[in-house]
């Protein structure tokens, strides 16, 4: 059964119900209202007819001419004694008769219902020097009554018979309407699955903006997302084969020169190894930069811990300082004596490392890093005086193997990878980095961090 039927029948039958609870209402409250309103003039009736002094006047029912002018059209009279006896009666429909007289001590209402017809009985005592001596009793068929209710119910099942035929016919074709977004999404998903290329559902910005417009939009924003991901993953592949490529290449063709000629030439073999171990180094440093850019485990907050950054920062230019031989300066605020933040110190450190390296390789000048404190939030800008880069880069540099100059960072040693872990770490920390420069001034990274990760 499909989804626009089932919406049809299970809408047509919550109508259904509703009709059918409101329509019982209205039956009840019209047979309750009209049996009430008999009832209270029944009820005056009755006092009226006390007041005749009943008990000292039985001539008033000894000549019916008397009691006629109370007394209409399916209507009785009954004067009941304390042995459920019936002293004197008067009737117009003998179908009131059928009821057997009682004996009360108090006004009584009765509701009898039969296939024809509703009844009702008023009984109030009749008193005599303050002793109750009867009862008198007035029934009242109320026929009438049950034709105009079954004529009710009659209406009411045509009016419900009509309301179903128009919920269904309605329904249908609202869900017509409703679904054709719906049917134009599974279309869309359907010849994405046979063609394997990325289609986008007609969205008419005149529409009204409801939700199925916007799970159109959400979709086509979605297919955008994917077509992006995977023109960038596609392009991932070909530069890592690329890179991957060139030191594999190298490797290969001196193994076949130091298979030919290098046992011989002490000269030639010792040239062959070294760049064999050169370029081995540069495809395990490239491996573990695809290796820490494809990493499935993201490190959350969870993985965080409360450090003082100052000096962690100074151990870290120390160690640098020893391996590279540069010099390389922490400059803090006088006042910052300790910076407490929570996050994950290796990352931290790799962030550093990263940013650090590259200012090494593009300048030969000193190094520095700055550390400011700033509210909830810690900056660092690693600043060098090098030969900068180029204002049409600056907004690919994140980017997975982009170089500005390919040449020149192969010649470094570098494969492109370094700020894009940079970013990603920084993102993880729920960070921002951004970087300022102009050819032959110099950069600056700017990378700021919240001091408690949330």
């Amino acid at each position: 059964m499909s989804l626009r039927l089932k919406i049809t029948l299970w809408v047509t039958a919550g109508l259904m119900l509703i009709l059918f609870f409101s329509f019982t209402f209205v039956y009840y409250m019209f047979i309750r209202v009209t049996t009430n309103g008999e009832i209270e003039l029944l009820k005056e009736k009755a006092h009226t007819l006390l007041q005749k002094d009943l008990p000292n006047h039985p001539e008033y029912w000894n000549n019916n001419n008397q009691m006629d002018e109370f007394l209409i059209p399916q209507e009785m009279l009954r004067y009941i004694t304390p042995d459920t006896k019936v002293l004197y009666q008067i009737y117009s429909d003998e179908n009131l008769l059928r009821y057997r007289p009682s004996y009360v001590n108090k006004e009584t209402i009765t509701t009898e219902t039969a296939r024809d017809g509703i009844f009702i009985f008023v009984k109030v005592p009749v008193f005599q020097q303050g002793h109750q001596v009867a009862v008198l009793e007035i029934g009242r068929s109320l026929r009438k009554l049950g034709e105009h209710a079954n004529i009710l119910i009659s209406i009411l099942s045509l009016t419900s018979a009509g309301a179903l035929i128009l919920a269904v016919t309605g329904g249908y074709l609202y869900t017509n309407v409703i679904f054709h977004p719906l049917h134009q999404l599974i279309s869309t998903m359907q010849n994405i699955e046979k063609s394997g290329s990325f289609r986008r559902i007609s969205m008419s910005k005149t529409k009204t903006q409801d939700e199925l417009f916007m799970l159109g939009d959400t979709f086509n924003r979605m297919i955008d997302r994917l077509e992006e991901t995977f023109m960038k993953q596609e392009q991932f592949l070909a530069d890592a084969s690329h890179e991957l490529r060139t030191p594999l290449t190298i490797i290969e063709s001196y193994a076949s020169l130091l298979r030919r000629w290098a046992f011989s030439d002490a000269a030639l073999r010792e040239e062959a190894l070294e760049a064999i171990q050169s370029e081995s180094a540069q495809l395990k440093l490239l491996t573990q930069n695809l290796l820490s850019l494809t990493h499935a485990v993201r490190e959350e907050c969870e993985q965080s811990v409360s450090f003082d950054l100052l000096p962690f920062i100074q151990k870290t230019a120390s160690s640098l300082r020893l391996t590279s031989g540069r010099h390389i300066e922490v400059h803090t605020p006088p006042e910052l004596k300790e910076l407490h933040m929570t996050g994950n110190p290796n990352k931290l450190k790799q962030l550093l490392i990263i940013l650090v390296d590259n200012a090494l390789k593009y300048s030969k000048q000193d190094v520095t890093i700055q550390v400011n404190d700033e509210a909830n939030q810690v900056r660092l800008t690693v600043v060098d005086h090098g030969i900068g880069i180029a204002e049409k880069d600056l907004p690919h540099l994140f980017d997975r193997f982009y170089r500005a100059d390919k040449a020149r960072n192969r010649k470094l040693g570098g494969a492109g990878l370094g700020l894009a872990i940079a970013h990603n770490i920084v993102m993880k920390q729920k960070g921002t980095i951004t970087l300022q420069s102009s050819l032959g001034e110099g950069t600056k990274a700017v990378v700021t961090l919240p001091k408690t990760c949330q």
